[in-house]
């Protein structure tokens, strides 16, 4: 099957906010059906991934054009600076998806040891299969509806695909869903769709294992990067931008010591070798794009409502959870916040930030959790924090009137 040319790219009047939006809804998807390519070396979904990635050149070229003809001073032009960085890290996401879709169409694919820790991450991605005969005809809308905590990021029926469905496709029997969100929401979701998730990990030797644990750390961190770098943009939040260009040179750090132990590890096998090499450096290239969200922020240049408006109206929400000073000290684990589908990603304290906490990481007094969650969880997330007395940022609530 091959792989589309760049098409040729005409002016056509289209708005820089639709185009930015668009950009920032498939890279993100690209690279989570990426990553779900190689994990279980699914050659149809890395062609789609290349698929996507021609749309989204053309829609930058597009928003260049657009964004070039709105400006009309220097405070439009600073402005602007914030529009073309989110476009360039946007595209560079893109492009390091389609790289690593692209180890998966020649061959190469990724060891059975990193696929095994791969599964460990914080958001899983798997497929749920449609078995349940009286969910058929719901629309994807309506299973958000009566199920939280996941994301669909697309359906395979019969032999074609449909990527990021609209809340308004229906479902039918025997459709194969590729889904993102935590573990505890997607066997709800699984239970409740009639099917087990199959999530099932390689068995592999512990050596070979650290080197694979090193790279899913990278890929953790780098997720956690791009979510950073959004809160970061919507909340004006610089220390959250400063901590993303703190992480990128552990990321630039990580990178140098891991092409060192995959060189000295597999010398004699070339074929392994090129794509954990190749699979590290897209990894790499997706540090860059969440500096590139920040530098704007960083240097202090003014962000373009647009910008904001694309990364607040998206699916997914970057809230901060804070902790007030009466709180007795307990484990992030002891929260719940898996049960309803909220990922912690990271947790400020005082004034440093502590990226990825682990479920045995002491929440205390004072600290402020910044997790991700996706829309139509508020309602529920409101109602678990309250009981546990818990204040919470970045969530409007609308409130039901009183009749008269």
């Amino acid at each position: 099957m091959p792989i589309k040319m760049p098409r040729p790219v005409k002016y056509e009047p289209r708005t820089v906010v639709e185009l930015l939006m668009e950009m920032n809804t498939y890279s993100r998807l690209m690279l989570d059906l990426a990553y779900y390519s190689v994990v279980v070396k699914d050659t149809s979904i890395a062609y789609e991934v290349q698929r996507i990635e021609d749309k989204l050149d053309s829609d930058w070229s597009l928003l260049v054009m657009q964004a070039s003809l709105a400006v009309r001073s220097a405070r439009d032009a600073e402005e602007m600076v914030s529009v073309f960085r989110m476009a360039n890290a946007l595209d560079k996401l893109s492009d390091s998806a389609a790289d690593i879709a692209m180890l998966v169409i020649r061959g190469l694919g990724i060891s059975d040891p990193v696929r095994a820790a791969l599964l460990e991450s914080e958001e899983v991605i798997t497929t749920i299969k449609v078995q349940n005969k009286g969910l058929e005809g719901f629309s994807v809308g309506r299973l958000y509806e009566i199920m939280t905590g996941f994301n669909i990021l697309a359906i395979r029926r019969q032999n074609h695909w449909i990527i990021n469905p609209d809340e308004d496709e229906e479902i039918k029997l025997d459709d194969t869903l590729i889904v993102r969100g935590t573990l505890d929401s997607l066997n709800t979701i699984a239970n409740v769709l009639g099917d087990k998730l199959a999530l099932e990990k390689p068995d592999v030797e512990e050596r070979e294992y650290r080197i694979a644990k090193k790279i899913a750390y990278m890929k953790n961190l780098t997720d956690v990067m791009i979510d950073l770098a959004f809160h970061a943009i919507v909340n004006n939040d610089k220390t959250a931008a400063t901590e993303v260009l703190n992480l990128e040179e552990i990321v630039d750090d990580y990178t140098h010591q891991t092409v060192i132990e995959i060189i000295e590890k597999f010398h004699d096998n070339t074929l392994e070798a090129t794509g954990l090499l190749n699979f590290i450096i897209s990894m790499e290239n997706v540090a860059d794009a969440a500096a590139e969200l920040v530098a704007p922020l960083a240097s202090d240049l003014p962000i373009h409502p647009i910008v904001r408006k694309v990364e607040e109206e998206g699916i997914e929400r970057i809230i901060k959870i804070k902790i007030p000073e009466n709180f007795r000290e307990t484990k992030l684990s002891e929260l719940g916040l898996d049960d309803i589908g909220a990922i912690p990603i990271a947790v400020y304290r005082d004034k440093k930030i502590i990226p990825l906490p682990r479920d045995d990481t002491i929440i205390k007094p004072g600290d402020v959790i910044v997790a991700k969650i996706y829309s139509g969880m508020e309602d529920n997330l409101y109602e678990k924090l309250d009981n546990l007395g818990l204040q919470i940022e970045g969530i409007e609530i609308e409130e039901e009137e009183e009749e008269d």
